[in-house]
């Protein structure tokens, strides 16, 4: 720090580290005196609405510049951002980033390097964008034990449910969240469930201590939701959401795939391209943080005050880190995990056929909430809302009855949020 003033360096200048420099140089100086000392881009000579003065192509001259404060990481992609980061938190520098790739992949080894330096390491941004729910988990929570953290923690299949809500098809919604900009030209990271299931594992080390792998974590996408699911939603009070789940009852799982969940439900509310995390506890029974969840400027609100934070605490030369929790526990499989189904069903309009199949359900100890038989002939269609069960007792019912000569097409299989 020079003059009451923190210098800070930027890794990145695309659309969000662009916003962010605007940003920065906006703030009133009342709140705190940032000087925008460097920015590190690839190519120095493109034209950008900033001054060259402070352009730099080469990491080192970021990570040796002994009068830089805090650093801001807005590159995408794992690599090479991981190792800046680490890199610069071994120096004592204050790092932000708002890369979920990179906290999901390396949180906990960044966040010990942090403490081991007395550095600190701000990652707001990387869960919910502009909702500032991070830092209340980090820190205000911090002494609460948490038993449940839900989340619709991806804007772009949000907005494309709510179109499909509204009437459109999968198509359309999604050829219009492109045009908006919410959806990349390859969506699978968001509409797969990939980008969400990132950011799960951030909120599962954060709320419980834990950081599953790929292969732990469970994640199905919207791809394979249809205008009719809606319909069916709709008749039975509820709509679909494409939801984080991370609970530590009876076992810890983390899990992401699309539910139909209960209108009155908090997170039924969350339309268009909102985030919101609902978390829960003993002592705080029910807590929601919701808003944009997507965007350069909710982004770069988390980051600013991320930053806000950074100056604060580098006046301490303490991290800003409390001991992660610790997980106390079993995991639990997603197998072992207790869901209700809805499974819609096309079948053959002739007697038994209903008993066959509660009794495909029945051997494999499912018992069946409510069935629904409507049509005849060759339109004959059946659905079921099966009671919790194992998923595994639930997936081997479901295959058996897809083999049964009176079933001729399993249509729609959703878990219900109960």
């Amino acid at each position: 720090m020079e003059n009451n003033t923190f210098n800070v360096a930027v890794l990145g200048a695309g659309n969000i580290g662009s916003e962010v420099i605007t940003r920065l140089l906006e703030l009133d100086k009342g709140i705190v005196g940032l000087n925008v000392k460097k920015v590190l881009v690839k190519d120095k000579s493109k034209k950008r609405a900033i001054s060259a003065d402070i352009l730099v192509d080469n990491f080192e001259d970021i990570l040796n510049d002994e009068s830089i404060d805090l650093v801001i990481e807005v590159l995408g992609g794992i690599d090479p951002g991981k190792e800046y980061i680490g890199a610069l938190l071994k120096k004592g520098k204050a790092v932000i980033t708002a890369n979920k790739d990179i906290i999901a992949d390396a949180g906990v080894d960044l966040i010990q390097t942090a403490k081991e330096n007395n550095s600190c390491l701000y990652f707001e941004a990387a869960v919910a964008a502009g909702i500032p729910v991070l830092k209340p988990l980090i820190e205000s929570l911090r002494g609460e034990e948490l038993s449940k953290v839900l989340g619709i923690i991806n804007g772009t299949s949000n907005y494309m449910l709510t179109s499909m809500e509204e009437g459109s098809s999968y198509d359309d919604a999604l050829s219009t969240a492109q045009e908006l900009g919410y959806a990349e030209p390859d969506p699978t990271n968001d509409v797969e469930g990939l980008d969400a299931k990132y950011k799960a594992v951030i909120l599962s080390l954060l709320c419980f201590g834990v950081s599953p792998s790929s292969d732990e974590l469970f994640t199905d996408g919207i791809s394979g939701i249809t205008k009719e699911d809606f319909e069916w939603a709709a008749r039975l009070g509820k709509t679909i959401k494409l939801v984080a789940q991370i609970d530590n009852k009876d076992g810890f799982n983390a899990r992401v795939h699309p539910v139909l969940i209960d209108m009155k439900h908090p997170l039924a509310a969350i339309r268009g391209a909102l985030n919101a995390v609902v978390v829960e506890g003993e002592n705080i029974n029910q807590l929601v943080f919701s808003g944009p969840g997507a965007g350069a400027e909710p982004t770069a609100s988390a980051i600013i005050g991320d930053v806000l934070s950074a100056c604060h605490q580098l006046s301490s030369n303490q991290t800003n880190w409390y001991p992660l929790r610790e997980f106390k526990g079993e995991m639990k499989s997603f197998e072992d995990v207790e869901s209700s189904m809805f499974i819609r069903l096309s079948v053959n309009d002739e007697p038994g056929v209903l008993a066959k199949i509660s009794g495909t359900f029945g051997e494999n100890n499912v018992s069946i909430e409510s069935v629904i038989q409507e049509g005849r002939g060759d339109k004959a269609e059946l659905v079921l809302v099966t009671h919790e069960a194992p998923e595994k007792d639930i997936k081997n019912s479901i295959d058996q009855i897809s083999a049964l000569d009176s079933v001729t097409t399993v249509t729609s299989t959703l878990r219900v949020y109960v």
